[in-house]
């Protein structure tokens, strides 16, 4: 039989990170111009996709960490649609990880555990707006921590 460490509420792990919950937090679709027909026109959209990461602390080493996902499809200057989503994950650190090594943590390894989940979210947007899913492809948050050092934004 196989043994689980699933933490339970208000217990600390001694070791590493442990995932408490995982959720939507807001989710926005816009289709302007669904009418129109713009994405069934034959002519490639252009899509412009941003990815952030923000985190909290809410003490006692328990951190919301929320990855933010923006699409904005356009069809010779129209828009075809806009999604945006919020997708959160609430972690505990372990007393083991140094203070210093969190911040990459959480935005490099919780974010690539969130972002399966976020993906489907925007798929799963386009397709009821009526478009093919719109499958993100995987997304280098390493390099998201370091365009943040690089801006001064989090500590080397």
């Amino acid at each position: 039989m196989a043994e689980t460490n699933t933490p339970l509420a208000g217990a600390q792990p001694q070791q590493g990170l442990a995932f408490l919950h995982q959720y939507l937090k807001d989710l926005s679709f816009e289709n302007p111009n669904a009418a129109l027909g713009l994405m069934s026109q034959g002519k490639q959209p252009d899509v412009k996709i941003d990815v952030n990461v923000n985190n909290r602390d809410l003490g006692e080493r328990r951190y919301e960490v929320e990855l933010h996902t923006s699409v904005k499809a356009t069809v010779e200057g129209q828009t075809g649609f806009i999604v945006e989503c919020v997708y959160a994950g609430l972690v505990q650190i372990g007393t083991d990880v140094p203070d210093e090594a969190i911040e990459k943590l959480l935005v490099v390894e919780v974010s690539r555990y969130l972002f399966p989940f976020a993906r489907q979210v925007v798929a799963d947007a386009t397709v009821q707006g009526g478009y093919p899913p719109l499958l993100l492809n995987p997304f280098n948050f390493l390099s998201l921590l370091a365009n943040r050092k690089d801006r001064g934004e989090v500590e080397a």
